[in-house]
């Protein structure tokens, strides 16, 4: 028959814990995440004006992280700006509308 002490089976359910802990850690840091691409039209804080983009949200959070691309970029090429109006989305500021 087996027996736990007291001072055993808290040291079983203390590492079963933390073995679950790193294990659940382990998925959500280690795994890629992966980014959907939306359309919105945001307001460009660089230019004054209203820019038709597409956005990198991720799917797990739901959060906007990037920009994948800006119409007031010459040929709707990559986008090499600050991506302020990410940073803006993200403290609060418009939120983007999807285009018309």
């Amino acid at each position: 028959m087996f027996t736990l002490t007291v001072s055993g089976a808290t040291a079983l359910i203390l590492g079963l814990l933390a073995t679950a802990l790193l294990l659940v850690a382990g998925v959500l840091l280690a795994v890629p995440r992966a980014g959907r691409v939306v359309p919105a039209t945001v307001h460009c804080p660089l230019l004054g004006r209203p820019a038709s983009v597409e956005l990198v949200r991720d799917a797990w959070t739901l959060r906007i992280v990037d920009v994948a691309r800006c119409s007031l970029l010459h040929g709707y090429t990559g986008v090499i700006c600050a991506k302020r109006c990410v940073a803006r989305r993200r403290s609060g500021g418009r939120p983007p509308s999807p285009p018309q």
